[in-house]
Order: C-alpha cells, then sequence, then structure tokens
C-alpha cells in the first residue's frame, strides 16, 4: 500500500526515522503520473515487505519539492537505511518520455537494496 506524505510525516518517516522506502514526487496534472499510479500501486504490493512506499503531490507540498531540488514529475527516490541514507538514489528512467515500466523500477530497487 502506498501511503501519501506532507511535509511534516516525510521529515518524520524518511529523514528522522530513516525507513527504507521509495518515495514518488507526482501531480494529478500529469498523465505520465496519472498512468504510473496502478503499477506503483502493483509494486509496493509486490515488494512490501522489503520496503515503505510514499508518495508525495507536487502541488501539495512544494516545500518537499525544493528540498528534494528536482525537475520534472513523476520523479522517484530510494532512500535506504543506512549510510547513504541522506543522499538518495534517484531513480532514472530510460524511457522518459513514455513513462515508467514495472519491471524497470522493480529492478532498480531490488539492485539497489543488495549492494
Amino acid at each position: 500500500m502506498v501511503k501519501e506524505l506532507n511535509v511534516k510525516l516525510f521529515k518524520e518517516k524518511v529523514l528522522i526515522k530513516r525507513e527504507t522506502c521509495m518515495v514518488e514526487f507526482y501531480s494529478v496534472l500529469c498523465p505520465l503520473c496519472v498512468n504510473f499510479g496502478p503499477v506503483y500501486e502493483e509494486i509496493a504490493e509486490d515488494l512490501k515487505y522489503d520496503l515503505k512506499f510514499y508518495k508525495v503531490d507536487v502541488d501539495r507540498e512544494k516545500e518537499l519539492t525544493k528540498l528534494m531540488n528536482f525537475e520534472g514529475v513523476p520523479t522517484m527516490f530510494l532512500f535506504y537505511k543506512g549510510d547513504y541514507h541522506e543522499v538518495p538514489f534517484p531513480y532514472d528512467n530510460p524511457h522518459n518520455k513514455t513513462g515508467y515500466y514495472k519491471d524497470d523500477v522493480v529492478g532498480f530497487i531490488l539492485e539497489k537494496l543488495n549492494q
């Protein structure tokens, strides 16, 4: 299950508790984001024992968008519990204009978790 984060919850769960998690930054006005939403939910269900999944609406949470310093949506970051938590792994989408593919995202997550 993917949970929505606001600034307060992001700071609590990601920055303070240092949960291993994937965070998707999206907009309801973005067609790629809307199309990827159900796929992201599937990935969260498939990997629910490995990490937590969150999402942030960039239109409502502008402070978080500035904090993460990225351009364009959808954008995803993997926060891995450990030494590199403060520098999350961004998911570099090889299909930039055509959307995300489930197998690519799952492969990215598993690769990073097994490093």
